[in-house]
Order: C-alpha cells, then structure tokens, then sequence
C-alpha cells in the first residue's frame, strides 16, 4: 500500500494478518511505528560537488524564517554569501546569494503552495565566498551575543522546524528559555541521506563542536546526540570525544519510523509529553538535524553562510544513487534531471517517500530545508493475484517474517497501489502502527459518515501528527490518513480546534509570537 496523502510509495499487504515479528528492544523507543529495511536505491556513501549554475533563484522565505524584504535591485552586482534579504521585525533570519553574479530579476512565484519571492541572479563560473566578519576557531574567547550574531547572520538560525535560537528574533523562544537541545540523525526513512557522508573525515569532531557552540549559547539546555543504534562504531567515538561532558548524553535510537519527528523524539528521549499541533520550542525543547549542527560549526569557526546544501539522490527511477552538495538555489533539473533513468518513468519526491511533496516542475530551486530527492518509479500495472504473493522483494507488514528470513533480499518500491479500495475489515493494523495511539480507522468512519463533532476530540483527532502509516499499512487502501486530515479541518471550521485539547495541559513558551498575537520583545 501507498501513502495517500502524496501518492508515494507502495506496500503489498495480504490480510488479515497472522504473523509478526516483533521490533528489537531498546531502551530507548515507542510504541507502533514501522522499520523500512534494506530498500533499493539507498545513495551510495559517495559525495560530489556540484558545478556553479549558470542561475540560481533565492528564495526569500526558507526554513523556519519568515519571509524577509528583498536588500537588491535588478542590475545588482552580488557575491556569495552577501545578504540579499534580511527583515527585523518578524521572526526570521538573512538570506544570502549563493553565487558572485548580477540579479537579472525579482518577482514572486508559486513555491509549494505559497506565493513567494525569488531573487534570480545570473551566476559567474567564480568559486568561494565572502566570509563571516568575527568568525574564528577561538570561538571560545567570543562572547554569547557574538556566537548567535554569527549563528544569526549565517543564516544557519533558520534550519528546521524551530530555528536555532538567538536573541535576535528568529525563533519563538529565546535562548535563555531551551531546557533541552536534542541534535537527532536516526535515518527511519525509507531513505536516508547517510551519517557516513555528513560525518565523513573530521566532520564528527566538527560536529562535536557545534554542539559545544550551541549549550554556550543554551548553558542551562541539556544537550541529547541521538544516533542510529547501528553505527556502532561512530556512536563509541562520539562517546569516548564526548567522556568529560556532563552536559552531553550520546544515544542510540532504533531506526523505527516515525522516530525522526520532533514528536516521536521528545518523549522517546525526555520521557514528555508533546503539545500536539504545536512545536517543541513551545515546550522549551530544539530539536536539530545533524547538518544543522554542522552549519554551526561553518558559520562560527570558518565563517561560512549558509550558501550550500547536502542533499541525498535517492530511489530506483535513477541511474545512480549518490550524495550531491548543490548551491542554494540551484534548480532541480540541473541537479536531478541528467540522472534520471530515462527508460522509467518516476515520480520526484521531496524529503520523505511517505509524506514528502511531489516535485512537478523541476524549474523549483533547491533551498535550505532539502535533504533528499527521491525518484520512484511509476507503477500502474495490474498484477494476478498480487495480493497471495509478496515475496521477499517486496514489503509487507502483515507478513515481515519473509523479510526477516532473507534480509539481504533487496526490497523495492513504487507508486502502484496493488489493488483497489475495500471495506475497512478492522484488521487494526492502523491501530498497531500508530505512534501516538489513536485509532485510525475508527476516525476515519466517523469523518465519512459525517461525523463531525466531540466525538473526533475525544478519540484524539488533534493527536495525529501526520506520518502517513496508518495509509500505508492498510489493506483494504483506505486513505486513512487523509480522512483524518479532513475530520481536522470540519472541526476547525466548527470553531473547535486543538488549542482546547493542549492549552489546559501545558505552559507553553512563545505562544504568543507562535500563533502571531504578539512578537518576542
């Protein structure tokens, strides 16, 4: 069964279901959940830089900022690195040019479902960048408001959900205000850009020592590295560098999907509760990717803005599977369409093979927010008898116990759904997998039977935080996932919402400035 929600990936399910294996232990896990195993088309441990573009298109709204006023005019002469927008009050962090070069236009443009503006700039074939003014691998002689001005201007503020706080207004919380840093690289994806490729050479101890930039900045957070439980070798050095740091603790997590959410993360490592529909900054809580942190690291001590990003090819629509290190803004066709096999018509998927957009128009630059582009063949074809025949080549939570026996059996993937939508038959396998404990198909009949009322809220509706499982399990190919999306939206428009079930059960942080009342002062 597939996804719904992108039409991404497929998983042949029989039913009803009467064997499963159980998922290793470890301290350090949840409840439901999904392993992805040894799927085709994983990027080889290989990077290469990519050449300058002849154009790159900014966009001037990336990451967690808010998007910022344009610094150019057309016929400007930029380098990389210059700041090329840059807004002080709302919450948001600069952008930079990724290339020496000319702005040939400024214009807004549709860029997944927003309208926002782009600084196009016509690039010269010049390598490098102009660095950082203050940045040095002393770091430890500057002050706390130099470390985040360097943080701040790098651009680096802006990554993930919750940016990386600094007293200059970019994230809803203030430094001062984080109780925990958690910096994560589980990879429970179907495809993961790898941990060998980002750590490779000294890239460890960098990272090591962005953490130690981040708790000076944070002294009161304790700071988690969570890691993948089978890079055994990576998590005892990490450990042995890290020994004499009381206020680091080194993890190693089951690449359980959904594992990497903010929401899984937080109580699988804290042992807290999530206020759902809100962030963990709410709660006191950054939660990092590992290239956030080596941003960091390049910001402080190389004085490098956040031009460059690291991005995974993944999938089996590509000739070849590797790591690329791209130009912010760069477009994806000179990233991505030379590779493409051609033979094979694919879908180009963003980020994650559950939930990530569906990249129609390869025009669209790469940003900030990138870490995989995955192609995955076009399946339409119907097959007899699909549903008797799994086989090891193919995933199926209702019988993992063939993939257990011959692990090494490379598995694959694609876009058909194998069969049509049935009944629900309350096989309960969306019950099972469900990370945060609701019962998905029982929402879903009440949505489609016109349900909406308390009832959604007292089976915790709010609660879903959209990981698409409960889609890709089902047998029947039931789009459970977006019915609840659609109870969600029926109830809000009834004037009932989440912040009933949240607010009397938590004192969140900046929820002023997260729900746009008031701005952090």
């Amino acid at each position: 069964m597939y996804c719904e929600k992108f039409h991404a990936i497929s998983l042949d399910n029989p039913c009803p279901r009467y064997y499963h294996t159980s998922l290793m232990k470890s301290s350090h896990t949840f409840k439901g959940g999904f392993k992805f195993v040894n799927y085709r088309g994983q990027p080889q441990n290989t990077l290469i830089d990519l050449p300058i573009p002849q154009r790159v298109i900014i966009p001037l709204r990336q990451g967690s900022s808010s998007e910022v006023a344009p610094l150019v005019q057309v016929g400007d002469k930029v380098s990389a690195g210059q700041i090329i927008g840059r807004s002080d009050e709302a919450l948001s962090s600069p952008v930079h040019s990724s290339v020496y070069g000319t702005v040939e236009d400024i214009k807004r443009m549709n860029y997944f479902k927003r309208d926002v503006t782009m600084v196009v700039i016509r690039a010269e074939d010049k390598p490098g960048f102009e660095r950082l003014s203050g940045a040095t691998l002393r770091w430890e002689q500057l002050s706390e408001e130099e470390l985040e001005r360097l943080i701040y201007l790098s651009g680096t503020s802006s990554l993930d959900r919750d940016g990386i706080p600094t007293r200059f207004k970019n994230s809803v919380i203030l430094p001062k205000d984080v109780q925990s840093l958690i910096v994560h690289g589980v990879g429970s994806e179907p495809y993961n850009i790898s941990l060998d490729v980002l750590l490779a050479d000294k890239r460890l101890l960098h990272l090591i020592e962005g953490l130690r930039i981040l708790h000076k900045t944070m002294g009161q957070a304790k700071v988690y590295l969570a890691l993948n439980i089978h890079k055994k070798r990576m998590i005892e050095e990490a450990r042995k560098i890290t020994a004499n740091y009381d206020w680091l603790e080194v993890l190693a997590l089951e690449p359980k999907y959904p594992q990497g959410y903010d929401e899984m993360l937080v109580p699988t490592i804290l042992n807290k509760r999530f206020p759902y529909g809100y962030s963990a900054a709410n709660i006191g809580i950054i939660v990092l990717n590992v290239q956030a942190v080596l941003a960091v690291y390049d910001a402080v001590c190389e004085g490098k803005p956040l031009i460059d990003r690291i991005i995974a090819l993944c999938g089996t629509g590509l000739k070849e599977n590797l790591h690329v290190r791209a130009r912010v803004g760069t477009p994806l066709s000179d990233i991505i369409q030379s590779r493409l096999d051609e033979k094979r018509p694919s879908r180009i998927v963003l980020n994650s093979a559950l939930t990530g957009a569906a990249l129609n128009d390869l025009s669209l630059p790469l940003d900030r927010t990138y870490s995989q582009l995955i192609s995955i063949p076009e399946g339409n074809r119907r097959e007899l008898l699909v549903f008797m025949r799994p086989g090891p080549r193919r995933d199926s939570y209702s019988r993992t116990f063939i993939s257990a026996l011959v692990p090494w059996v490379p598995k694959y993937c694609n876009t058909n759904m194998h069969g049509e939508r049935r009944p629900c038959i309350t096989c309960n396998y969306c019950e099972e997998v469900c990370p945060v404990s609701i019962i998905p198909h029982l929402l879903s009949k009440y949505v489609r039977a016109g349900m909406a009322d308390e009832t959604l809220t007292n089976f915790k509706i709010f609660n879903c935080i959209e990981c698409g499982l409960c889609s890709f399990v089902c047998p029947s190919k039931i789009p459970l996932a977006n019915d609840i999306k659609e109870g969600q939206e029926k109830l809000i428009m009834l004037g009932c919402d989440r912040t009933q079930c949240i607010l009397p059960y938590f004192d969140l942080k900046g929820i002023e400035s997260y729900r746009g009342a008031k701005e952090i002062k």
